[in-house]
């Protein structure tokens, strides 16, 4: 009876061992799967004047057009964690995310819901970001090109 009790002990222990893990590992799993943070280096308030090569490049109609400023909010992990507003044109502006896309790469999910994938790049005060997949002409203009924080 005594190894029988012994090995119950044994087992009790080991469930307990096993239980005490699994929040923590849990926890660990959501901490690394989690989507939407923004890297930090993009937090900040840029800003970037649509060209005429932007507009022609891209394709974009009214109300996006040459000589447009516009003004490029990213905070970190927020629902609502990005805003765009362009002055000179267009009224108002818009919010939604700057999601993660890989290394280097985002998905900007601001009003057009169509998938779409920027590589950005930041050097001193200068954010580049370079279309690699977007579909959607007016925000391939305002967002592909050099930002300057502000």
């Amino acid at each position: 009876m005594g190894k029988h009790w012994y090995e119950v002990a044994l087992r009790c222990a080991a469930v307990a061992l096993a239980v005490s893990v699994v929040p923590p590992a849990a926890s660990a799993i959501a901490a690394v799967t989690k989507t939407g943070a923004v890297p930090a280096p993009l937090v900040g308030k840029w800003t970037r004047t649509v060209t005429a090569a932007d507009v022609k490049r891209a394709g974009a109609t009214l109300p996006v057009h040459a000589g447009m400023i516009c003004t490029l909010t990213i905070k970190k992990d927020d629902v609502l964690n990005a805003s765009v507003i362009c002055t000179g044109g267009q009224p108002g502006g818009f919010q939604g995310t700057v999601d993660v896309a890989g290394p280097n790469r985002v998905h900007i999910k601001l009003s057009e819901p169509v998938p779409d994938v920027y590589s950005w790049h930041v050097s001193g005060k200068r954010l580049t970001l370079t279309k690699v997949k977007d579909t959607i002409a007016n925000r391939e203009a305002v967002f592909w090109g050099v930002w300057h924080r502000k």
